[in-house]
């Protein structure tokens, strides 16, 4: 996975989506998660293989977040859960159910919002996850119902609760990464910051990605 990991928006036509994303890969960017709250599975399951297509012919990666079994379906590179959707009896048995062809062929992503433990003690009974997520920092219309990060020092704490490759997420723009930057973090979840945003500011996003690493 690269260091900038580009989530759709809810709010977006699956035209604007494709239009944008297109010009995301062109910009450099590989790895996608398609997420949609609003549409009914096989909705979200043809518009995810209608991305796919696009993302893999420009050498990129797709995580489809809520849904393993979509993943599975269309053979996307991957999952994401929340906690609370990993912990719904109908996603467990369809984790073990499919542990095998899981476990060494997908990417597994678990989102901890600002719980310090679960970072540092994921759930891992059934599959060992990939990566977390942590957030949200900054006010965000992906992650409305999640609180931000009361203080630098809670920022900074978190990154030392796991060795797992951890993701910031939530509200990261152009302005605000160069201070997540300056606190330690190498890994961004960036949704409204690249598929909202103008060419020069998401290619000002990519160059203070790239500097230092």
């Amino acid at each position: 996975m690269n260091s900038i990991y580009a989530i759709t928006p809810v709010n977006l036509s699956l035209e604007k989506i494709i239009s944008k994303t297109s010009n995301l890969l062109e910009l450099g960017i590989k790895t996608y998660q398609y997420r949609d709250k609003n549409n009914d599975l096989n909705i979200i399951k043809d518009n995810s293989k209608i991305l796919l297509e696009l993302i893999k012919e420009n050498g990129g990666e797709l995580i489809i977040n809520d849904y393993p079994e979509i993943a599975l379906e269309i053979g996307a590179d991957g999952f994401h859960l929340g906690f609370e959707d990993y912990q719904k009896k109908k996603n467990q048995n369809f984790l073990k159910t499919h542990l095998n062809l899981i476990k060494n062929n997908y990417i597994k992503g678990l989102s901890c919002k600002w719980n310090l433990g679960l970072v540092s003690n994921p759930p891992e009974d059934i599959l060992d996850w990939d990566y977390l997520a942590v957030g949200s920092f900054f006010k965000s219309q992906t992650k409305k119902d999640i609180s931000l990060a009361r203080s630098d020092m809670i920022m900074k704490e978190v990154l030392l609760k796991t060795k797992k490759p951890l993701y910031s997420i939530g509200g990261i723009n152009n302005e605000n990464i160069i201070n997540l930057k300056k606190m330690g973090y190498k890994k961004f979840a960036i949704s409204n910051g690249v598929y909202a945003f103008e060419e020069h500011e998401i290619k000002n996003i990519i160059k203070i990605n790239n500097e230092g690493n």
